[in-house]
């Protein structure tokens, strides 16, 4: 659930901070006005390739950050490992600045883009007009039929023995490999595990050695600069005292004042101790002065042992344990180049036996999923009926994945398989009775994908794990008479989900439990987003304003309006 949203010098929103409500938000607004830039924000923030062009003029950086609450770690897990369960807040960033370089966090991480896209993509499902929307994604439909259909668990187990048949299927072509070319692969392997092993390296040896360098190409300056330091703190001779000197005879002072005012006893004894310790660390420094000594041969030492664990890291990888990694990757590949012809037979028997418990496990996923596809094509019909929809047809259709050699079924069909089964699924509709069911990307018009998007969402809501749902114009081409209809539907999505919608139709608006205006100004030559919460009587302005007048007729109807959505949803949903 987004806690609040802050955008800092993007596009030309100069500062703008939000705190959405839990249920139904609505920006409204003038076109251009700057409300779209919003949800670009969060489109940011879901890993959208950008550049310096979204950087407000003059400025070094646009900045965009949000808090979310969520209900478990699963979403963080490996960004913020050890956070706990239950409700708890995490905040993402993006920046990016002038040059183009972009950086992304997850509570004060950096993370990859790809990571900040894994993690937000949790986070907001974004729905526009000038988007791919994610429903129309392959993988997608088929996760959202997964979810919906209670299948995930299933879907798990599919994945965990594909990626067993994978990686028997690497071995056993390692190992069935042309000899010539065997050969010449375990010479090479051979010699860079020796090179790495015999290089004996040790966890963090390369920083260690680092520092030391920089000790021993140092270390006269430091000999300087701590002789002095020795010299200020006990080298004191003649007329120029040391700090002892004059801290002891400080003291003598004190203890001749304290025989007069005993009061000051405990002050004698605080700079009787300090004399004490600076004597101590005077020692220290002295200690360490002379332990300084520049060690030509081992300088040598060091810089060639850097060199060699800078010529492995290139070689094999950017970190020590990288390139211990790559040694251990390496050793189980020249076993397997080892293994004799038993072996062979055993990897052989191990990808049948794999083969024939994928298939099986992926003719139950496909059987629960066409369950799962009947009533949630019933689902979505009931939601088109309800968006004065009539008679458009909503199916899931599906084939298998392409592949000759992978998989066999029950039934002696040959297949291909992906991580996500064997099933390849893509969503139809039908707009009109007696029509071709086609794939969501043909439909025809503006409107009718709008409310086919809703409704789509609206039947998924129940099984859908991101709880918070924007929509940018979902209403484009949709009159008056069927907006209010959409209205009342991302009210009723509003109960379990978080809903951020965009919209130009006050029929729509009049639903919204908080209403925010966007309104683009100009001050001193400049143009600013400025951003408000709207409540009574400036609520019932704006959406006079967008049913045409700011006459006592359109208030009227903007009375009416919010009277009847309120009555609507005191009665329908709440």
């Amino acid at each position: 659930m987004l806690k609040s949203l802050a955008i800092r010098d993007f596009g030309i929103i100069d500062r703008l901070e939000w705190l959405p409500c839990d249920g139904l938000n609505v920006l409204t607004g003038e076109t251009g006005a700057g409300k779209s830039l919003v949800l670009d924000a969060l489109d940011v923030l879901l890993g959208r390739r950008v550049g310096q062009e979204v950087v407000r003029t003059g400025a070094e950086k646009a900045v965009i950050e949000v808090v979310v609450a969520v209900e478990d770690d699963e979403l963080i897990a490996g960004v913020q490992p050890g956070s706990g369960s239950g409700v708890h807040e995490i905040r993402v960033k993006r920046e990016v600045e002038r040059n183009g370089r972009s950086s992304a966090s997850v509570d004060g991480r950096t993370v990859a883009v790809r990571t900040l896209r894994e993690v937000s993509g949790q986070l907001f499902d974004i729905h526009g007009p000038n988007q791919q929307f994610s429903l129309l994604d392959g993988q997608e439909q088929l996760s959202l039929l997964d979810g919906y259909g209670g299948t995930m668990q299933l879907r798990a187990e599919f994945a965990s023995v594909a990626e067993k048949l994978r990686q028997t299927k690497r071995l056993l072509q390692a190992a069935s490999s042309d000899d010539r070319q065997v050969t010449r692969r375990r010479d090479m392997l051979s010699f860079e595990i020796g090179e790495i092993h015999s290089a004996e390296l040790k966890p963090d040896e390369d920083v260690e050695l680092e520092q030391e360098s920089l000790l021993l190409r140092n270390v006269e300056k430091l000999r300087t600069s701590v002789g002095t330091a020795y010299e200020e703190l006990s080298g004191g001779e003649g007329e120029t005292p040391s700090g002892t000197d004059r801290i002891a005879r400080a003291l003598q002072l004190l203890r001749e004042a304290a025989d007069t005012d005993t009061r000051i006893a405990g002050l004698v004894q605080n700079v009787e101790s300090a004399l004490y310790q600076l004597e101590d660390a005077s020692r220290d420094v002295a200690s360490y002065r002379d332990s300084l000594e520049y060690d030509p041969a081992r300088q040598e030492q060091v810089e060639t042992r850097l060199d060699l664990i800078r010529t492995l890291k290139r070689k094999y990888g950017d970190s020590l344990d990288a390139v211990n990694l790559y040694a251990d990757e390496a050793e189980k590949e020249l076993a397997a180049l080892d293994m004799g012809e038993g072996q062979r037979e055993h990897l052989e028997e191990e990808e049948g036996r794999l083969c024939g418990a994928l298939a099986e496990l992926g003719e139950r996923l496909s059987e629960g999923r066409k369950k799962a596809a009947e009533l949630l094509s019933r689902a979505v019909e009931t939601e088109l009926s309800e968006l004065n929809m009539d008679g458009t047809g909503f199916m899931v259709s599906f084939g298998l994945v392409e592949g000759s050699e992978d998989l066999v079924l029950a039934d002696g069909t040959s297949c291909g398989f992906t991580t996500y089964g064997v099933d390849d699924v893509e969503f139809l509709i039908r707009p009109n009775p007696g029509e071709p069911f086609m794939p969501l990307s043909r439909t025809a018009s503006t409107g009718e994908t709008s409310r086919l998007m809703l409704a789509i969402r609206c039947a998924l809501s129940r099984s859908d794990s991101v709880r918070t749902l924007v929509f940018d114009e979902i209403d484009i081409g949709v009159g008056g008479r069927n907006g209010e209809v959409i209205g009342r539907k991302l009210a009723q999505l509003a109960v379990e989900h978080q809903v951020i919608c965009i919209t130009h139709l006050p029929q729509v608006a009049a639903y919204g439990d908080c209403q925010c205006s966007v309104q683009k100004k100009v001050v001193d030559d400049r143009t600013f987003v400025a951003f408000s919460t709207l409540s009574g009587v400036e609520r019932e302005s704006e959406l006079s304003a967008m049913l045409g007048s700011l006459g006592e007729p359109s208030r009227m109807g903007a009375k009416e309006l919010l009277s009847r959505a309120a009555e609507w949803k005191n009665g329908a949903v709440r």
